[in-house]
């Protein structure tokens, strides 16, 4: 015998996976029984009271609810069970739920979608679970920041100076990723469709070579967007891309040396500055699964760039200073040199111990500046 309470943990199952084609494609096929587990004679008998309070339980529903009965002819006489309960739509098993109001809230943005643009295409789960959790100011908000961008779809403004009260550049970052699906699923536009011009992130640079801080009008450290960098008519000797801030601004002056810091995965960026072509390219990051990962990407951009700091020896030569890599890099990375590669399958496999790590910023200072000694020497 199934309590209304356990029914309803598998109606709201049903709901919750459906919910989206039930709104969206106006899918399912209506009416929906679900099976009470009505007792057979035996089991009613074995426990009369438990049998008739778990009808009344079920009956007690039936003003507000399809209930669907059965007569039984048992030695006790002829019985009247609750047999399965019924749903002749969609939002009779949403208020059953208790997300009535969610359902009611999908179908109005849906329909409001409908109305603003005519065609919709169809949100996948994201989108929709997304559309559905928005306040009825940030909807109010959406729809407004959706409606102006088509009409100015070349605005060229950066989101704070959008004429839509509420929406900054706060806001945009939040809802950036609904807004594009939104947009797609409306204008069937494949980038963002919005027109709007963006901050790009700034690289921060140390210049170690006193000459080319001279060049630069003793500018030494600074971060600029990548565009004006580029625009640099220097050629350094060395390049040492180096992921932690503060080893980047420990290292003194090298002649013919600049630092470019804090980068993570978005080395990428890198391949639009033209005079790293001529220079030489040193990697340093993270003796883990990810400082690898980086450097396999770094490398699909500069073949060329050397690794430092990331071998064996330094990891062994510093077992004091290991840390524990949470989240391991599974991914397989086919840039590294086979020295790299084998630090990596001993970190991937424990050999040394469960998900070591050793972060560049733990480093002794002296064994760093031994080793940058060396790559100058070379």
């Amino acid at each position: 015998m199934k309590s209304v309470a356990t029914v309803r943990g598998e109606a709201a199952v049903r709901f919750e996976k459906n919910f989206r084609s039930w709104s969206i494609d106006g899918a399912g096929s209506w009416p929906l029984s679900l099976a009470l587990g009505a007792p057979e004679e035996k089991e009613a008998l074995a426990d009369f009271e438990g049998t008739a309070r778990w009808a009344r339980d079920w009956m007690n529903l039936a003003t507000s609810l399809h209930i669907v009965t059965a007569q039984r002819s048992w030695r006790t006489g002829s019985q009247l069970i609750p047999t399965h309960v019924r749903f002749d739509s969609a939002p009779e098993l949403a208020t059953f739920v208790g997300r009535a109001k969610e359902w009611n809230r999908a179908n109005e943005r849906l329909q409001e979608l409908a109305g603003d643009w005519h065609a919709v295409r169809p949100l996948d789960r994201t989108t929709f679970t997304r559309l559905v959790s928005l306040s009825s100011l940030e909807w109010q908000q959406t729809r407004e920041f959706l409606r102006w961008v088509e009409r100015h779809p070349t605005s060229g403004l950066l989101p704070r100076q959008l004429p839509i009260p509420g929406v900054d550049s706060k806001w945009f970052e939040t809802h950036r990723a609904l807004c594009t699906a939104l947009r797609r699923a409306t204008a069937g536009d494949e980038g963002d469709g919005f027109g709007l011009r963006t901050l790009e992130k700034l690289l921060t640079l140390r210049v170690l070579d006193p000459q080319l801080r001279t060049e630069l009008g003793g500018l030494g450290d600074f971060s600029a967007e990548p565009n004006v960098l580029a625009a640099l008519r220097w050629h350094p000797r060395v390049v040492i891309v180096c992921e932690n801030l503060q080893c980047a601004y420990s290292f003194g002056d090298v002649e013919g040396a600049v630092v470019i810091a804090k980068q993570g995965y978005a080395v990428d960026v890198l391949s639009r500055l033209p005079w790293l072509a001529s220079a030489r390219i040193v990697y340093w990051g993270d003796l883990d699964t990810h400082g690898f990962a980086i450097l396999n990407r770094f490398r699909s951009y500069f073949p060329r760039a050397e690794s430092i700091l990331m071998d064996e020896t330094t990891l062994l030569d510093n077992r004091p200073l290991w840390a524990n890599e949470l989240d391991q890099n599974v991914q397989s990375l086919s840039l590294l040199t086979e020295p790299e590669q084998a630090v990596l399958e001993m970190l991937r496999s424990s050999t040394y111990g469960p998900s070591v790590r050793l972060e560049q910023e733990r480093i002794p200072w002296a064994v760093v500046e031994a080793a940058f000694e060396r790559v100058q020497a070379r």
